[in-house]
């Protein structure tokens, strides 16, 4: 069965093609709007999907590049890196117990791994450097993942809302730091703009998908957020004289 399709839609999919390309009647399939038009949000959602698993596996890569090619994390907040972290094993853990599909959800995977680099980063590149900051969000991590692990399904919606509370928390330091220093350091405008995208495809998948109200509240809040932080790396990037 085609990956886009449920074993539902795909009989209804080929339908429209032959009422298309067959029979060759565009105007009985505009009048057909309201039957062809679930499955094709559906599809289009579910595509949208695979597109951001794929993009996650860079999300990152620019801002890692960045602190990689200046040796240094400056600009970068710590605790919002620390936050994000929490945030997606809270989300990843919300999704699982729920029970939906990968695609809803693999870009988090991802981004949780690259979000870990930038952490460790953050840790090496410190001056002076403080081993024990390492092992303490190391310590809280594992934990995180134990009792997301341990939460009953009856009150996974906790988790959910734990992770719209941290990512929140994540965002806000960064986004102050921003506004007291008047610059966005090494932070990367293609991994901000790719996460606003994200965060803007993720609102559409998931109305068309699961219509869950608490993913609904998340994805808009980081979109807000993300947009704040767009908005800054345009606001303070360096003037260019004339």
């Amino acid at each position: 069965m085609p990956l886009l399709f449920t074993d539902a839609c795909w009989p209804v999919f080929l339908e429209g093609l032959r009422q298309l390309f067959v029979e060759l009647d565009p105007v009985g399939c505009l009048k057909k709007l309201d039957y062809y038009a679930p499955c094709a949000l559906d599809a289009v959602s579910k595509a949208a999907s695979l597109g951001i698993v794929a993009g996650a596996a860079l999300l990152k890569v620019p801002q890692i590049l960045n602190v990689l090619a200046a040796k240094s994390a400056e600009g970068l907040s710590v605790l919002s890196l620390e936050l994000d972290v929490l945030v997606f094993i809270a989300s990843i853990a919300y999704s699982v117990k729920l029970g939906y599909a990968f695609h809803s959800f693999g870009e988090q995977v991802l981004v949780l791994i690259q979000n870990v680099v930038l952490c460790l980063l953050a840790y090496g590149l410190a001056t002076p450097r403080d081993g024990r900051r390492g092992l303490r969000s190391a310590a809280l991590g594992a934990g995180a993942v134990a009792l997301c692990a341990a939460t009953p399904l009856a009150y996974a919606w906790v988790l959910s809302g734990v992770s719209l509370v941290a990512n929140i928390g994540s965002l806000v330091p960064q986004i102050l730091a921003n506004r007291r220093r008047r610059s966005t350091g090494a932070l990367s405008r293609a991994t901000c703009n790719m996460r606003l995208l994200g965060n803007a495809a993720r609102l559409f998948t998931t109305a068309v998908e699961t219509g869950d109200a608490v993913l609904l509240a998340g994805y808009g809040a980081s979109f807000l957020l993300n947009g704040s932080l767009a908005w800054q790396i345009r606001a303070y990037a360096p003037r260019k004289e004339d």
